[in-house]
């Protein structure tokens, strides 16, 4: 298969690393990359300067590379826009850094650059690996390369995004794969107030995740119980409950 490798968090990343030695093995990779970390960056796309691409080499990659000045979502449109002559087949973002779970989604540069290549019609996969400390991508990137495997096998050419979120385990502590919703997770927000050296006053936000591991069949609880969760995830946000009931009523101007 043709796959399009990005991430959020730099083309440097242990984890893009790892995963791109995985797929290389056995696909035609191509990495189109931000050149700094870009976490949390949603789906920002950049308008009012321009984009600059560098081709990179790493000495153990027959990958092609490119290291872009840009979000993760300019370097899927780049990449597959303005560099490569052909769609690929399949774009893949990560492995990143930390869970991406439930409303995390709506903020992660990981999953929006996955988008990116769903709004193209490209098949899309999102991998995180759920810890913020002793990252180990080793069964991430197995996973990974398993779940390309299949979608060959499968022929899944549905325009559809799978979200993956890992647990840091090895092999053996994994309780299996399932198949999840989006579940229910917030954040205790604060912004801490503090001085510069000139006097000049900044915030710096702060808090801590609030997760429901109430729900059942959710990529929450999924983690909590050590599981792999797949999410799919659709672009259309329209609430069709909603939009029903507001059907029924008569809007007058």
């Amino acid at each position: 298969m043709k796959i399009v490798l990005t991430n959020d968090d730099g083309i440097y990343s242990e984890g893009i690393q790892v995963l791109r030695k995985r797929l290389e093995k056995e696909h035609e990779v191509y990495v189109f990359a931000p050149d700094r970390e870009r976490s949390a960056t949603g789906h920002a796309i950049t308008l009012h300067h321009p984009l600059r691409a560098e081709r990179v080499e790493f000495r153990d990659s027959m990958a092609q590379c490119w290291s872009i000045d840009g979000t993760p979502s300019d370097c899927v449109k780049l990449g597959i826009e303005g560099i490569l002559q052909e769609k690929p087949d399949l774009v893949i973002s990560g492995i990143n850094k930390g869970a991406n779970l439930g409303t995390d989604v709506i903020y992660s540069g990981t999953v929006s650059a996955a988008l990116e290549g769903v709004l193209m019609g490209i098949p899309a996969l999102a991998v995180s690996l759920a810890s913020h400390e002793g990252w180990d991508f080793t069964c991430s990137a197995e996973f990974a390369g398993k779940m390309v495997t299949w979608l060959g096998d499968n022929r899944f050419k549905k325009t559809a995004l799978l979200n993956i979120n890992i647990p840091s385990l090895c092999k053996e502590d994994i309780t299996g794969a399932v198949v999840t919703r989006l579940g229910t997770r917030s954040y205790t927000n604060s912004f801490e107030k503090r001085t510069d050296p000139r006097g000049r006053v900044y915030y710096w936000l702060a808090g801590e995740v609030v997760d429901d591991l109430e729900e059942e069949g959710t990529d929450v609880l999924a983690i909590k119980n050590n599981q792999i969760s797949i999410t799919p995830i659709s672009i259309n946000f329209t609430d069709r409950e909603i939009m029903t009931e507001l059907q029924t009523e008569k809007f007058e101007f």
